[in-house]
C-alpha cells in the first residue's frame, strides 16, 4: 500500500510521529463528540504524546498489513485533518477481512469526504490486499452512520449485544459487512 492517495476532493495520507501536532488538533477539537462512539478520553484527545505512540502503533501494525489508517485532507487545504479512514484487524488468511473506520471533524461534514474516503479505502484494499469482505459496527442511535453504512453498499447482518464498553456502559451494535462483489 502506499504512503498516500487522492480521491476527488480529498488527499488520504499516512501520518507519522513527526505529524503529530495535526492529530492533537483534530482530536481535541472533536474529542466530546468522538467520545460518544469510541474509548476515546478528553485528556487523550488533548495530549500529543499520546498520539505520537498512536502513530508509532500504527506505522508498526502498517508494515505487519494488520492495519492503515488514512489522515484525510481538502485538496484546497492540505494542512488541516478533516478526517479518516481506517481498515484494522485485517486478515490476509483464509479469512481475506478487515473492520472499517472512520470519523469526520464536525466543521467539515456533509460534504461527502465519509462516503469518497470510504469507497477509496475499500478499493485499496480489494486491489491491493485483494480482501473478501468488510466489517464496520455502528451504534443503533447512530443514524447518520447507518444511512452512511448503507449509502456504500453495506448490509446489516445483526445485532451485538453488549459489544463495546464506552463511558462506564455497555453498548449493543450492528454489524454491517460488504462483500466485494467482483473479488468472489
Amino acid at each position: 500500500m502506499q504512503e498516500s492517495y487522492e480521491t476527488k476532493q480529498l488527499y488520504m495520507k499516512r501520518l507519522t510521529r513527526a505529524d503529530a501536532h495535526m492529530v492533537c488538533s483534530f482530536y481535541a477539537k472533536n474529542a466530546r463528540e468522538f467520545a460518544l462512539y469510541e474509548p476515546l478520553t478528553y485528556d487523550n484527545a488533548c495530549n500529543i504524546n499520546y498520539h505520537q505512540t498512536m502513530l508509532e502503533y500504527e506505522e508498526e501494525y502498517f508494515k505487519e498489513n494488520e492495519m492503515c489508517r488514512y489522515y484525510l485532507f481538502e485538496k484546497n487545504n492540505p494542512f488541516e485533518t478533516v478526517g479518516t479512514v481506517s481498515f484494522r484487524n485485517i486478515s490476509l488468511s483464509y479469512y481475506k477481512c478487515a473492520t472499517l473506520g472512520y470519523k469526520i471533524d464536525k466543521d467539515h461534514r456533509r460534504r461527502g469526504y465519509a462516503e469518497e474516503s470510504i469507497k477509496r479505502g475499500m478499493q485499496i484494499m480489494d486491489e491491493e490486499l485483494h480482501l473478501h469482505r468488510i466489517e464496520a459496527t455502528v451504534m443503533p442511535v447512530n443514524i447518520g452512520s447507518m444511512n452512511l453504512l448503507e449509502k456504500v453498499g453495506f448490509e446489516r447482518e445483526g445485532l451485538m449485544r453488549d459489544k463495546f464498553k464506552l463511558n462506564g456502559v455497555w453498548e449493543d451494535h450492528y454489524l454491517y459487512a460488504f462483500i466485494m462483489p467482483w473479488n468472489k
